[in-house]
């Protein structure tokens, strides 16, 4: 158990100013000296008893030299530099301090120092393994109960010295989420949500109480050659308290072992019991060309910039991931999506060419892997741009079966059922996903499902919110100008198809030869307001 100490004998005492000793003499503090006073300042006010007076007032007068006239509500010195501190601490301890007897912390949004200390017994670590566990889940307090553990997968931070880079930080941050997901026990806050944390500074205590997390995963990557360096750990939300903090430094070929490694901490550390074939899941990376994944990584990022360019790029990279593993699940699916959005957004006007390419690629996806998510949420989408609603249902059940946190095949359900005329029971799947998507309106699906119901005025409302943060996104502007015909209002309507010839005037209704809408009457009225509303 790791024992936090509290009363100091003298022994105790002295045994932490040497590892403060051993902090500041390090080559990251010996550069740091105002990090290092402010950590002297804060360990000695700890050990002296004193620890009630460290306020920001305090410090920023005794150790950053402010006059009696600091205000800390102007002046935010203090939480920066405190901040500063923790990434600093945290540093030593993953690539310098693995082996000390003592860690000294800095709780977040406290200023007294805790100390902690190693396991009486514990195995040393070799400086010739490159592996680097700083604080083992074996010696988490076993008090710590993680009822009901909802996590936040933060992304991990780039620190290659190529910021091209990028890509790989985010899919490894992916991986990990999708990975995660799957698990029974066990929430994970969905990929749009914790992304939105990216590149800001918060703590674990700020992204638990926004998405209603109890648990954060957070960590670094980086790729320097054949050579990658991660670092994870995982943070108590309540507390603040570094439940486990690990460094690897393997080949690149390794990554999937990294991966599988984090996974298992996890597990560990919310008490999870899997089973045989939950273990074996959890494992599945569905190659074992790397060069094919690092393929797919990059088509995810390039995917995510939502232009016709970045779906071309994305394309290629897809493509050539299938070249290089002719048998790779998620590829395939992945491409199968980029085809369906690309007649879905516009960029291509042969459905024959998009949507039948994506519902082939889609059951390759399947037939190579029948036990990932991706491959039937990518085939339920398929298969209602094909028309296909009870097909495109029972591949989206399949997907959320597979994986019950997958918000965007929630969505992609609730749609469906909505289109096929289930949109009450929609609901529920949105509500779901927004509980796990906290960051994320689902203003469209919602906004469909009410105008499903001919519940015009509150389609108006939500679809309103909806065009106006995402002028673009024709489809809800279609659905408003629809809903504000059938609600009499006129003027309305025929301004908002005003403001979708300013986005899309080319765009022109009668070009679909398909259909979302199972029952030919709903179509019949979603077509025929858009006529009432002057678009042809």
């Amino acid at each position: 158990m790791v024992a936090m100490i509290k009363d100091w004998s003298e022994s105790e005492a002295r045994t932490i100013r040497e590892q403060l000793s051993r902090l500041l003499q390090s080559s990251l503090f010996m550069h740091a000296k105002r990090l290092g006073r402010f950590l002297k300042f804060v360990v000695d006010e700890t050990l002296a008893g004193r620890a009630d007076r460290l306020n920001q007032y305090a410090i920023a007068v005794d150790v950053f030299d402010r006059d009696q006239t600091f205000d800390p509500t102007i002046d935010a010195i203090v939480r920066v530099e405190a901040g500063r501190l923790r990434s600093k601490l945290l540093e030593y301890y993953t690539d310098l301090g693995g082996d000390d007897p003592i860690r000294i912390a800095l709780p977040k949004r406290r200023y007294m120092a805790t100390f902690q200390r190693r396991p009486a017994g514990g195995a040393s670590i070799s400086p010739a393994d490159t592996d680097r566990e700083i604080f083992s889940l074996s010696n988490l307090n076993k008090t710590t109960q993680l009822t009901e553990p909802t996590i936040a997968v933060l992304p991990f931070v780039n620190m290659s010295p190529d910021p091209e880079q990028e890509y790989f930080a985010d899919g490894v941050t992916e991986d990990l989420i999708t990975d995660l997901s799957m698990l029974p026990g066990i929430s994970v806050i969905a990929r749009q949500s914790t992304f939105a944390y990216k590149g800001a500074v918060v703590t674990a205590q700020q992204v638990c109480e926004e998405l209603r997390a109890n648990l954060v995963l957070e960590g670094s990557v980086r790729k320097v050659g054949s050579r990658v360096r991660i670092t994870a750990q995982l943070i108590e939300g309540s507390t603040g308290q570094h439940l486990w903090a690990q460094r690897y430094d393997r080949d690149f070929d390794n990554i999937f072992d990294i991966q599988d490694e984090v996974n298992q901490k996890i597990v560990s550390a919310c008490r999870l019991q899997l089973s045989d074939s939950e273990r074996k899941r959890l494992v599945r990376r569905g190659t074992d060309v790397i060069d094919a994944y690092d393929y797919v990584l990059r088509g995810m990022k390039e995917a995510q910039a939502n232009t016709m360019e970045g779906s071309a790029r994305a394309r290629y990279c897809f493509e050539r991931a299938l070249e290089l593993d002719p048998d790779y699940a998620a590829a395939y699916a992945r491409l199968a999506i980029n085809y369906v959005f690309r007649w879905i957004l516009g960029w291509s006007n042969c459905a024959q060419e998009s949507i039948d390419k994506g519902l082939e690629l889609a059951l390759k996806a399947v037939a190579v892997d029948d036990q990932l998510a991706l491959p039937h949420a990518a085939l339920c989408w398929a298969y209602l741009w094909q028309g296909e609603h009870d097909k495109a249902i029972a591949a989206g059940q399949r997907a959320i079966e597979l994986d019950p946190d997958d918000v965007v095949a929630l969505e992609r359900l609730a749609l469906c059922m909505t289109w096929a005329g289930h949109a009450e029971s929609s609901l529920a799947l949105i509500d779901k996903a927004k509980r796990l998507n906290p960051n994320e309106t689902y203003y469209f699906s919602r906004g469909v499902a009410m105008f499903m119901l001919s519940n015009y005025d509150e389609a108006i409302k939500i679809l309103r919110r909806n065009f106006e943060r995402n002028p673009k996104f024709v489809p809800a502007g279609l659905y408003l100008a629809a809903s504000h015909a059938l609600a009499g209002n006129e003027r309305e309507a025929e301004a908002t198809v005003a403001d979708i010839r300013r986005v899309r005037p080319e765009y022109r209704f009668d070009k679909d030869s398909r259909t979302q809408f199972k029952n030919p009457d709903d179509r019949a009225r979603f077509v025929g307001a858009l006529r009432q509303a002057g678009l042809s």
